[in-house]
């Protein structure tokens, strides 16, 4: 596929069915679908024109004709893939952004590929600004300002996104090792022993003594939570809250065990939704 020009409109301005011609024989939105389905399970590089063509029983050359350039695939796959989903407003600005915080990640879990092509490109399709929409309306009745809102938003959607990654990147070293997280540990046991012997890391002895490492849902909720009583303390005032530190889904805090049984509870839950 060509380069895209920037003198000409982006994909969205320009009209799906040509105004002469033929009538097209497939939409957009088949297209991405079919390229959506070959990166999930081969990678993004396997979405290629000739491999879409293939599974449409079309020709390559036929394609271009929807989408000339490579840019504008990326674009309808990444707006196709990111969908949208319609979210009331609660007036529990923690639990309203616990619900876009999940659904984030799993559509990011969903589609292996979305989280790193789209920290490289600006996508603004209509799924995208519906999504803007609903996310900035989920927060309109907090008492925040607009730049402190989109602050706010930034500040999820760059953490979920970077935890997603994490996340994928730890399930991909084991799938080509063949060595899980677990595995790995025991493998290192020795080495860390024998460093940590020498008295030279005090802090990671004591972190490798006390620290208990969860599981990816575990981990996840843990990071969400600390970002949650972080907007909660900055933002007190102006959102009606104390302040008061509490784990998603809790509701009174309690003593730091109770907490990260909470924390426990809702990283097993969310896997099974």
């Amino acid at each position: 596929m060509a380069a895209v020009s920037d003198s000409k409109p982006i994909i969205w301005m320009r009209p799906e069915k040509p105004a002469r011609g033929p009538a097209p024989t497939h939409s957009r939105g088949q297209i991405a679908a079919v390229a959506i389905d070959i990166a999930d399970s081969e990678g993004i590089e396997a979405a290629s024109v000739r491999a879409i063509a293939k599974r449409l029983g079309t020709g390559a050359m036929t394609l271009y004709r929807y989408l000339p350039a490579k840019e504008d695939l990326y674009t309808v796959m990444i707006d196709e893939a990111t969908g949208f989903e319609p979210q009331e407003p609660t007036g529990d600005l923690r639990a309203d952004l616990t619900t876009l915080a999940h659904r984030r990640r799993q559509i990011f879990l969903r589609h292996p590929w979305l989280a790193p092509l789209l920290a490289t490109r600006p996508i603004m399709g209509p799924n995208f600004m519906r999504g803007m929409e609903r996310d900035l309306a989920v927060l309109a009745g907090c008492g925040l300002g607009m730049d402190e809102t989109v602050d706010v938003l930034n500040l999820i959607h760059s953490w979920v996104g970077g935890a997603v990654q994490a996340e994928l990147t730890e399930r991909a070293n084991a799938d080509r090792s063949g060595v899980d997280r677990h595995a790995w540990r025991l493998r290192m046991e020795p080495y860390l022993k024998s460093l940590l012997a020498t008295g030279e890391f005090p802090h990671l002895s004591r972190m490798v003594q006390v620290s208990e490492i969860g599981e990816a849902d575990e981990r996840f909720e843990n990071g969400l939570a600390i970002i949650l009583d972080g907007i909660e303390a900055r933002f007190s005032t102006a959102t009606g809250t104390n302040g008061a530190r509490r784990p998603v889904g809790d509701t009174d805090g309690g003593p730091p065990a109770t907490r990260r049984a909470t924390v426990q509870r809702a990283a097993r839950s969310s896997t099974t939704e």
